[in-house]
């Protein structure tokens, strides 16, 4: 409440390099400001109990920020409360505990690690957090996707207990997987690659424990952006599709997807086949392939470059992080879901595919939230929302942007009133 306040009260006077898309919509409507900038490679995002963000970096790992005066700009260079190096890809909640997916350093040829930590907070935001369970990867040498993308959600009527998905994303470009990826650690199994599985955490024991190992979908290739959508429960995810031909990659066969498992799938044990390698949307073609003449579950959403004006329209390719919207945004941007690209990884107008998305449950539709080919946008992938706001990390150029609505909707700003006479009246007693 009182951060809504301050939010409403504070003078937009940081600008950040990142820019809304003004072609497309009203930017009046956000407040943009470099939350925090000089990172070692970000990438992770998370949400400490006081409402301090935790930043994963490459080194020296988890950084903590505050915002104490709620103008969109860190308070000072941070503290460090957990020191794993690393691509920490993905870092998630789950209780009172966060799980950090990390693939570590390359080394010989192949990254040395892919764990999931289990990490319990200090006594303060401050404190320093401590490993209490660990499940591994072992993926066979010269694996390409080994990145690990999580989600997690409490488990339906298990107080305590937390399901954690986690992806094993395919062993190769445009082929399915041949070899197995061995997981140990708090709980152990053989697992196929191309695929999503499923683990539930116990919490209500003096150390966490898991169980109930299973897979929730095949045929997906490169999965690290996914969530269950608040309310509904239903599980999306978005999957990097096969790369193009050529030197640098473009204009790959497959569009990236945009894919779903509603809610009493996931709770039934369906596991749905999603194609990969071959079955999937073609690229700005729309059509649907089908080599292998198996069927699958088309994508949700196939992401096609927007039309502009240009002959190849503009793009956003290589889907990382997800989130899904703020629920204080202006309401064109209340019900849908962000998405950070990569592209082809170089910075500004030679990215021509590093936007980040929008799309829009209301009207089934995507648009570019920020627009691609920007100066000094290198990769804009790491994506995060609070319940006020977006953060974006770009991981090469070592920011971290916040994005909030300029002015609280009419309702909320009613809300923040009566809960300010309220919180008067309770001080009082």
């Amino acid at each position: 409440m009182l951060r809504l306040i301050a939010i409403l009260m504070a003078v937009p006077c940081f600008a950040g390099s990142l820019q809304l898309n003004s072609n497309v919509f009203d930017t009046s409507q956000f407040r943009v400001t470099e939350f925090a900038t000089d990172l070692p490679l970000p990438l992770s995002m998370m949400q400490f109990s006081d409402g301090s963000l935790g930043v994963a970096a490459y080194y020296p790992g988890f950084i903590r920020f505050a915002d104490t005066d709620f103008n969109g700009v860190a308070d000072g260079p941070g503290s460090k409360v957990y020191g794993a190096a690393g691509a920490h890809t993905s870092v998630v909640k789950a209780g009172n505990y966060y799980v950090d997916g990390n693939f570590g350093d390359y080394l010989n040829g192949h990254f040395d690690q892919q764990v999931m930590t289990i990490l319990k907070p200090g006594n303060s935001p401050d404190s320093q957090m401590s490993v209490v369970g660990q499940l591994k990867l072992g993926f066979p040498q010269d694996w390409e996707h080994s990145q690990t993308g999580m989600a997690t959600r409490p488990t339906p009527g298990q107080p305590g207990h937390y399901d954690l998905v986690f992806n094993v994303g395919a062993e190769g470009d445009h082929e399915a997987s041949a070899h197995k990826v061995e997981l140990s650690g708090l709980i152990s199994g053989t697992l196929d690659g191309d695929s999503l599985y499923a683990v539930t955490l116990d919490f209500t024991g003096a150390e966490p424990s898991a169980a109930n190992l299973r897979k929730i979908a095949s045929g997906i290739r490169n999965v690290i952006g996914m969530g269950f959508q608040p309310g509904t429960g239903d599980f999306y995810f978005v999957d990097n599709a096969i790369d193009g031909t050529g030197p640098d990659g473009d204009e790959p066969p497959q569009s990236d997807e945009l894919n779903r498992i509603v809610a009493a799938d996931f709770d039934n044990g369906v596991v749905p086949n999603f194609g990969f390698p071959n079955c999937y949307v073609g690229y700005r073609t729309g059509l649907t392939i089908d080599t292998g003449g198996t069927g699958c579950v088309q994508p949700f959403f196939a992401i096609q470059p927007i039309a502009n004006g240009t002959v190849l329209g503009s793009e956003s390719e290589g889907p990382s992080q997800m989130a899904f919207a703020p629920n204080d945004f202006p309401a064109a941007f209340r019900n849908g879901i962000f998405i950070g690209f990569s592209g082809k990884g170089g910075t500004g107008p030679a990215n021509e595919e590093n936007a980040v998305g929008f799309y829009d449950f209301n009207t089934n539709s995507y648009m570019h939230f920020v627009e691609n080919s920007q100066e000094g946008v290198y990769q804009p992938i790491g994506i995060f929302t609070t319940s006020d706001s977006l953060f974006i990390s770009d991981y090469a150029a070592g920011k971290v942007y916040q994005v909030t609505a300029a002015a609280p909707e009419p309702a909320t700003l009613l809300m923040m009133l009566f809960g300010s006479f309220a919180l008067a009246w309770w001080c009082k007693k």
